[in-house]
């Protein structure tokens, strides 16, 4: 019989002779583990509802089952360090995240000013802010209607009514 390439380590092997033609690996655990993965992964992408809407399942069986997450993490001590871990690494890119959009707040007056500052104020004017800050500009004007051209101290409120200052 012929030998036939793993398509994971790259070696060569003879099938066994009850799998024939249809063994894919050569029988390797990590060539295995390798192609289960992948069989999994591709069961995944054809499949992706089946595990929709099954957490009211996995509830109740753990409703009936209270002491079960905690008997776990007792025999698995390596599983909560991971956790731990992976829960620490979340919070700081959450933090992160809003630590990033507390700097754009922060810089948004800076960018009125910049604003302000530019000669007739023309919406359509060429102004030397980037396209991200003028969007952030903008969404900070909540009384600001693009079809009036802008001039200086368009938008005042005063008591909830919109005025223009002139």
């Amino acid at each position: 019989m012929k030998g036939k390439p793993c398509p994971y380590c790259k070696s060569s092997f003879i099938p066994d002779p009850k799998v024939g033609q249809r063994q894919k690996t050569c029988g390797d655990p990590s060539c295995q583990k390798a192609l289960k993965a992948e069989n999994n992964a591709r069961w995944r992408e054809a499949n992706p509802d089946y595990y929709r809407h099954d957490y009211p399942r996995v509830r109740r069986w753990l409703d009936q089952h209270r002491s079960y997450l905690r008997q776990y993490r007792r025999d698995h001590p390596e599983y909560v360090q991971r956790n731990r871990e992976a829960k620490r690494l979340r919070y700081r890119q959450k933090k992160l995240r809003g630590d990033i959009q507390a700097e754009i707040r922060k810089q948004v007056p800076e960018m009125t000013k910049q604003l302000w500052e530019v000669p007739r104020g023309d919406i359509q004017a060429k102004i030397s802010l980037q396209p991200l800050e003028m969007t952030f500009l903008l969404s900070t004007f909540p009384c600001l209607d693009i079809q009036v051209p802008m001039d200086k101290g368009f938008c005042a409120r005063d008591n909830g009514i919109i005025e223009a200052r002139r």
